[in-house]
């Protein structure tokens, strides 16, 4: 076990941690982010807590999934049953998974199952950045979003002609292939690309019984495509179209039977877009885009075609983004349509259908800082919903700002939790959530360090009973927390440390929450020295229950990663990271096995 981390001690030293380097060679931390208010907006002016993954620190981590890139991520904790695509979890600010909204170019891809997020079948290859959004976003985003966003954005295409690809190996016999091919003019922008990846990978299961299991292989296949029409000045019409598929093993839940379970998988997404300068004041942006989430299940006992759920998720949405004499306002019109079409898990077809209307209005004037969003849902199974949020921020100085807000969510049980014909409740009510957070941050522009507090109330919490072996609503939880994170970019270093203390708990029993560690940290750092990018990360996380009864304690642990880069010429590098270079046994959930060491190279192509 790691020493208990102190709140006061790890805000000092985030501190006081610019101090360390000097400031004369430095790099914009601000970029351009939309995920927060659903309008462009630099993250200087945003009054929520939001991070950005970008290409570049893609490749500088080295990392091959997206579980691994966003497990060190302030405010997120993971739990996987097993290697690369099992069942992997997601918890923001210790929300449930199904509480996070997750977006690929905007489209929601939740999946009804409860057996993980989607996000585990998304290969980085296709990613060109991530952003996270923690805190209730359900005013903007609808109802999954009680815990956050996690949004996707796919790589597009740019002016010129460019190929890239990767090709790399590792342990575990894992492989990584990809490539892709983008190109345009003034007019016309397209991007092909395509990926492989597979491991023979570990035995997911680890117990008493099973403790030599087999291992459980994996692959993942798939491509998009993106094509762009700017026909004038602030117009654009686009569509877009991504596809993967695979296959992931697992052990017997017993560890004694012979029958190596299998999932097969698919998932497609796809949209069409338009966006338009109506006047010089007005922009707007009509879409429609599709999700298919496709998991078949071969198990001991199973039909012989299989177990399948096949989850679609359709969004129609027309945005618009008005600017004001003072700030701008946005309104919005959205339908979402989801369904689900099973074999044997639900007694029937299930669908849903969300009716929404979203208004905000956000301005800065001199110092100050306000937004306002509410938003109105019409959903078939639950009726009318009225959520709001309210945020205000403020220039201390030159260099500090602070923010407060308070916001509501509404969370709808999932047609799994309502219809599934062994644990669904048809009776289940909707989860409601009042959330309240402040921040202190400071900014140099090249360095920013920040505090947040976070409280996060839900009533009518959906849970499972093992009395009934049903989903009930049996509690009140509360979710409570303080975030503090240094983040740094140097001409030659880059830096980020995060320390979270997490108190998740049941009202009603008193119990802590399954699977949310109370304290976790993470420190990395990457330089480059010449032709060569060096860099490692330290993650810690404290014990936790594996259930909401706190039973099933997991122990404490720590990772260590080491990742290198050399670049051979501007286009071409040698990349390589080495990931528990300790070997540490761990569990992230109780009983699943996790990697030792192991190791990973390649070589890619990239134009700048």
């Amino acid at each position: 076990m790691y020493p208990r981390l102190n709140p006061i001690a790890a805000l000092l030293a985030l501190s006081f941690a610019p101090a360390a380097f000097a400031v004369d060679k430095l790099a914009t931390l601000d970029p351009v982010l939309v995920t927060a208010t659903r309008q462009e907006m630099r993250a200087s002016e945003l009054l929520a807590d939001v991070s950005v993954i970008d290409r570049e620190e893609i490749e500088r981590t080295g990392q091959g999934t997206i579980t691994e890139l966003l497990a060190r991520q302030p405010g997120i904790q993971t739990a996987s049953n097993g290697g690369p695509g099992t069942s992997t979890n997601f918890y923001i600010r210790g929300a449930r998974p199904d509480q996070t909204k997750v977006l690929i170019d905007g489209i929601p891809i939740n999946s009804v199952d409860l057996s993980g997020s989607p996000l585990r079948f998304v290969p980085l290859a296709d990613v060109e950045r991530i952003e996270i959004l923690r805190g209730p976003a359900a005013t903007l985003y609808g109802a999954d979003a009680v815990g956050g966003v996690i949004q996707i954005f796919t790589k597009r295409g740019e002016p010129g002609l460019r190929a890239n690809g990767f090709v790399g190996y590792g342990t575990q016999n894992t492989a990584q292939v990809s490539a892709g091919l983008s190109g345009g003019n003034e007019q016309w922008r397209f991007r092909l690309d395509g990926n492989h990846q597979s491991s023979d990978s570990i035995s997911a299961r680890r117990n008493a019984s099973n403790k030599d299991a087999d291992r459980d292989p994996y692959r993942n296949t798939g491509g998009g495509a993106s094509l762009s029409f700017l026909p004038a000045k602030g117009h654009e019409i686009g569509l877009s179209y991504r596809r993967n598929e695979g296959k992931t093993y697992y052990d017997s839940s017993t560890g004694t039977s012979s029958f190596d379970s299998r999932v097969l998988f698919e998932s497609e997404q796809w949209q069409v877009f338009t966006k338009n300068r109506i006047l010089d004041n007005w922009n707007s942006k009509l879409h429609y885009g599709e999700a298919v989430d496709y998991q078949n299940n071969f198990y001991s006992g199973a039909p012989a075609n299989g177990d399948y759920l096949r989850t679609q998720n359709k969004q129609l949405g027309w945005q618009n983004d008005v600017k004001l004499p003072l700030g701008s306002a946005l309104i919005s019109l959205e339908r979402q349509d989801q369904s689900v079409t099973p074999r044997t898990s639900f007694a029937a077809d299930s669908e849903v259908t969300i009716n929404s209307v979203v208004a905000g209005w956000m301005a800065n004037y001199d110092i100050h800082r306000w937004q306002i969003t509410g938003r109105h849902d019409d959903h078939s199974q639950f009726g009318a919903a009225d959520t709001y949020a309210l945020a205000y921020g403020l220039q201390l100085a030159k260099q500090w700002r602070a923010h407060v807000s308070y916001g509501t969510a509404f969370k709808a049980p999932s047609l799994y939790q309502l219809f599934d014909q062994y644990s669904g409740n048809p009776l289940l009510q909707a989860e409601k959530a009042k959330n309240q957070e402040a921040a202190l941050i400071w900014d140099s522009g090249s360095q920013t360090v920040s505090a947040t507090y976070y409280q996060n109330r839900i009533e009518n919490l959906i849970d499972y009973s093992f009395t009934t072996f049903k989903y009930q609503n049996v509690s009140r939880a509360q979710l409570e927390g303080l975030t503090l994170a240094y983040q740094a970019r140097f001409e030659d270093w880059s830096i980020g440390a995060s320390a979270d203390f997490l108190d998740a708990k049941n009202e009603d029993t008193g119990k802590k929450l399954g699977r949310r560690a109370g304290q976790k940290a993470t420190l990395w750092v990457s330089r480059r020295i010449g032709a060569f990018d060096v860099g490692g990360e330290f993650m810690a996380v404290d014990k936790r229950f594996n259930s909401n009864t706190e039973t099933g304690l997991m122990d404490a642990y720590t990772l260590t990663n080491l990742t290198g880069r050399y670049a051979i010429t501007k286009e071409l590098a040698i990349e390589g990271r080495i990931n528990n270079v300790f070997d540490k046994q761990y569990e992230t959930a109780l009983g699943y096995g996790t990697f030792g060491r192991n190791a990973f190279i390649g070589l890619r192509y990239s134009p700048k």
